[in-house]
């Protein structure tokens, strides 16, 4: 890999960096505060989970002491996007050895976009790019999450409300989605979908079922949500 590859991916990973920082120190402030768990966990967490959807919903899964059955349930459901993502990257990826292997496991939604998006000096240098940009965002997600175990540990500051930040990310997410038609839809079935369950499983059985039922909805209603966007609007 080429300094200016490496140079490329960075430039392109700084918004990452910035976001990163900030999540990972919530998830690491949380894992301490919640779960009692220090610095050495967050590491290894952030180190071979790399989602952060996932281990923020791990704080939660270790203080309700989930059976395992559940854990591998919600870890599918919740981690699944991340399969289709590689559909797009399929053949970017292929015949790359080991690489090939490292770019999988750690693609996330923002190394997806990244990926993409392929700013890449140079079109023979996108193996390289996608790489460094993969290193990079993972680099950035365990430096915030060490980050925040620390100070978590070490300040005395009043954490009320730092579990909200990963459902405040996606709901700004949500919003700025819902200003596109085409978006719409799927946002209506994943509302739907998630009242429906609480009211009829209640808060603390809700999650499953509610992912199940977007799911199908999603499968049944496919050709709709195929649509290109100008034959929506």
């Amino acid at each position: 890999m080429t300094g200016t590859v490496f140079k490329a991916a960075f430039v392109a990973t700084l918004p990452v960096l910035a976001g990163y920082s900030a999540m990972g120190c919530a998830f690491g402030i949380l894992l301490d505060a919640n779960a009692g768990l220090g610095a050495g966990w967050s590491f290894l967490m952030s180190l071979t989970i790399l989602s952060g959807s996932l281990q923020f919903a791990a704080v939660e899964i270790l203080n309700a002491g989930f059976p395992f059955y559940k854990v591998a349930l919600l870890t599918f459901f919740i981690n699944i996007r991340y399969a289709m993502y590689g559909f797009a990257l399929i053949e970017r990826f292929r015949g790359k050895g080991w690489k090939k292997l490292y770019m999988i496991f750690a693609l996330t939604d923002e190394t997806y976009a990244l990926q993409v998006e392929n700013k890449a000096p140079d079109p023979k240098d996108s193996t390289d790019y996608c790489f460094a940009v993969a290193l990079l965002n993972q680099c950035y997600w365990i430096f915030g999450c060490l980050l925040g175990s620390v100070a978590g540990k070490w300040m005395d500051f009043n954490k009320k409300g730092i579990d909200f930040a990963m459902t405040a990310l996606f709901l700004v997410i949500l919003t700025d989605q819902c200003r596109e038609k085409q978006n719409r839809l799927p946002s209506l079935i994943g509302g739907a979908a998630t009242l429906l369950c609480r009211i009829v499983f209640g808060p603390d059985r809700m999650l499953i079922p509610a992912m199940l039922l977007m799911l199908t909805g999603f499968l049944l209603l496919r050709r709709r949500l195929d649509i290109e966007p100008e034959e929506v609007r």
